[in-house]
């Protein structure tokens, strides 16, 4: 079986390091405070938290993940916000007269499935989702929590939170938080930059409102270790030199990086004793030439002055409004490069990191340079 995992949350022996992030997620939310989380998208902040989660529930915190990207309006959230908090509850007879206690315009419904499980949902058809709606159900946590407990709400993609501004969700949530003594919350995403507008903007609801943390890469050294155990479980050689080569190849991010080191294990096992630098180029090769096609549309959609910043970015990603690199690499001017980046960090084709932009997905920017030059 092959031993690295990308594209799922990743768990047990698969997570490594991180250690270091993890204890402080752990220490800021066990200790009564709320956080923000950034990370570049496929940097593990997922993972991350829900290793966080594992050692919290272990401490015997009650932890509620909650994703808003399926959330389209009032109505979705309260009927996929009430089904998480549902599914952390033992006796859902007792949930159900709690929420109908709390919120009386709208019914519980308690219902079983074909092997007697009891499901809840909820009915719509006495009464509408507003404002005050939502303002109760943004008490369940903290009513669940009792009088022995505590509850940790991870609230993930929290940036589509923006899709209830209608009903004015960010300055509820945010005047919950600073009523409720029993409940604390971690808010993170895949948009960085809309994460950090909301927490960071000072006409926001949620300026300077809770702690903020930012995750980098792997740490070179420990990624190096992990790859050459995982290779010599399987009787597979892997020098130092090779392994950070793989990890140059993929930039360091985890996503990419289980991922060139899975198609590396499936071509070499039972074959080649030895992974050398050949076979790392053939197999992200083979990766690229199976997105090929996406990353040829990904491109071709892109404007003249993003593609040219495209281009730019294989060589070097610092500095670029300098005029030296706007020359060097024939760029537009200040305000046109300024458009182009904003546009391609909204969908998420380039990153940045410090002072210094790149191509979200090495294999991408490997297309942009073997393909695009």
């Amino acid at each position: 079986m092959n031993p690295f995992s990308y594209g799922t949350i990743v768990r047990g022996e698969q997570f490594y390091d991180r250690k270091e992030e993890c204890a402080r997620i752990v220490k800021t939310l066990s200790g009564g405070n709320n956080l923000a989380l950034y990370a570049p998208r496929r940097f593990g902040k997922t993972s991350l938290v829900f290793r966080a989660i594992e050692e919290l529930e272990a401490q015997g915190f009650i932890c509620v993940y909650f994703d808003f990207m399926p959330v389209f309006s009032p109505e979705s959230f309260v009927r996929l916000y009430t089904k998480v908090l549902s599914s952390k509850q033992s006796n859902l007879q007792k949930f159900a007269k709690t929420f109908a206690s709390l919120i009386k315009t709208l019914r519980p419904v308690l219902s079983f499935d074909a092997e007697g499980t009891a499901e809840f949902s909820v009915d719509f058809v006495t009464g509408t989702v507003d404002e005050t709606v939502i303002s109760q159900l943004l008490d369940m946590p903290e009513v669940i929590a009792g009088t022995d407990r505590r509850v940790i709400v991870f609230f993930d993609e929290f940036q589509e939170a923006e899709k209830l501004n209608n009903i004015r969700f960010e300055g509820l949530l945010r005047s919950k938080i600073q009523q409720q003594v029993r409940t604390n919350y971690l808010f993170f995403g895949s948009k960085t930059h809309l994460l950090k507008e909301l927490f960071n903007d000072k006409k926001r609801a949620f300026y300077n409102a809770v702690s903020q943390m930012t995750i980098g890469r792997l740490p070179e050294n420990d990624t190096v270790a992990y790859l050459q155990e995982k290779f010599a479980a399987s009787a597979i050689q892997l020098s130092e030199e090779t392994a950070r080569y793989i990890i140059s190849v993929t930039f360091g991010i985890p996503h990419y990086i289980q991922l060139l080191a899975a198609e590396i294990w499936q071509y070499a096992i039972n074959t080649y004793p030895v992974v050398t630098e050949k076979i790392v180029d053939k197999s992200a090769q083979h990766l690229l030439i199976l997105k090929s096609d996406y990353y040829m549309e990904l491109f071709d959609r892109q404007s003249k002055s993003r593609k040219q910043l495209l281009q730019a970015l294989t060589v070097s990603g610092k500095e670029i409004f300098s005029s030296a690199y706007i020359k060097k690499h024939f760029l537009p001017g200040i305000s046109t490069l300024q458009r182009a980046v904003k546009g391609l960090i909204t969908d998420g084709t380039i990153e940045k990191i410090n002072d210094e932009y790149f191509i979200s997905d090495p294999f991408f920017k490997l297309f942009v340079t073997t393909t695009c030059a």
